[in-house]
């Protein structure tokens, strides 16, 4: 299986237009003055996963160092379901640093789970899914084709496994379709297109080698498929960076830009998202990203169960309250073993006499 990355990190090329803005205010009581708020995409008039389901929701808070992000997980555009899972509401709380620093080294993304938000409110994950199937077990889900024209799918939440820029821009948000659009204009940089759970945010693919924006190029990965990547994404691929060519990006698929900042690229090759994290995910401890993320004050990580109410129900659809080594959550529900998905951790869930998704 994968292990930690512990190549030089690269800083590769310049950047563009599109920089970062560095001058945000703070009032020191919260406010939306800064370029993560000013990021993420008005779902107001967004026509929503489809009849039953909730609308979505996105609010973006800034700190004085910390920016918080908070979602109820809904989708923009009509839901496809391509996984036994279903789309469930949630309750997403997220903290990122406001000013992300490079760190001395690189840290592994999670296998499975969390790693980052898009500018929709909708959580990112790497470029495997979870040992099940077997016949795909920790497979490339964009290679093997089991997500939907934004890239996205349910598992214990709707998640995406690559990002589309047709389907992130605020005119995209009031197609039920977006990804029926054109493609973008190859002539223009990219906008910013999620945040990382280090505090660096994500471009589209495209973006300027000069302050003035005289060239756009469309960056790519430096990371090759060695094998067939339907199992064992991270084994079947190996970053072979290129220092001599600026269009190819670092092994966490980022780069510096011309104001000196850094920034990843979403790519249309794996790892499509993010290789590693070039900052430091808030939260992470020995490195996994799970503890960095919200749920309130019954510690539950963001896309995990959260905490069934007192009289032990839950507001969720498709999810029931059961006993979990985190103590009684509101799981998946099932009738078989084929209804639950894999565990956040890699853990397998199996159904229970009771007809919730616990670990096998």
């Amino acid at each position: 299986m994968r292990t930690l990355l512990s190549l030089p990190l690269l800083l590769i090329a310049c950047d563009p237009a599109e920089t970062v803005p560095t001058d945000d205010p703070y009032d020191g009581e919260g406010t939306t003055a800064c370029w993560q708020a000013e990021a993420a995409l008005d779902l107001t008039d967004a026509p929503g996963a489809g009849d039953g389901y909730a609308k979505p929701s996105f609010n973006v808070t800034c700190g004085s160092d910390t920016v918080t992000l908070r979602s109820n997980g809904m989708p923009s555009y009509t839901f496809v379901a391509l996984t036994p899972n279903a789309l469930v509401e949630q309750s997403l709380e997220v903290v990122i640093p406001r000013f992300p620093a490079v760190a001395d080294t690189p840290t592994d993304i999670p296998l499975l789970g969390y790693a980052g938000l898009n500018v929709a409110g909708l959580s990112w994950f790497g470029p495997n899914e979870g040992a099940i199937p077997a016949e795909s077990a920790w497979g490339d889900p964009v290679y093997n084709g089991i997500v939907d024209g934004c890239f996205g799918h349910t598992a214990n939440e709707y998640h995406h496994h690559a990002l589309a820029e047709k389907c992130l821009t605020q005119d995209a948000v009031s197609s039920a379709t977006p990804w029926t659009a054109a493609d973008p204009d190859a002539s223009s940089p990219s906008p910013i297109l999620g945040y990382a759970a280090d505090g660096f945010p994500i471009y589209g693919p495209r973006g300027c080698l000069d302050e003035d924006c005289t060239d756009v190029v469309t960056f790519q990965s430096g990371w090759v498929a060695t094998a067939d990547p339907v199992q064992d994404a991270w084994d079947n691929h190996a970053y072979q960076g290129d220092p001599d060519d600026e269009t190819v990006l670092d092994q966490c698929n980022g780069r510096i830009g011309p104001d000196g900042t850094y920034r990843y690229h979403a790519t249309a090759t794996f790892p499509y998202i993010l290789g590693c994290f070039a900052g430091t995910p808030m939260g992470t401890g020995d490195g996994a990203v799970g503890d960095a993320m919200g749920g309130g004050d019954d510690g539950a990580a963001m896309g995990g169960p959260s905490a069934c109410n007192p009289d032990g129900s839950c507001d969720e659809v498709g999810t029931v309250c059961a006993t979990t080594p985190q103590g009684d959550r509101c799981v998946p529900s099932c009738s078989q073993p084929s209804d639950c998905p894999a565990g956040m951790n890699g853990d397998v869930l199996t159904c229970s006499s009771e007809g919730a998704c616990v670990p096998g």
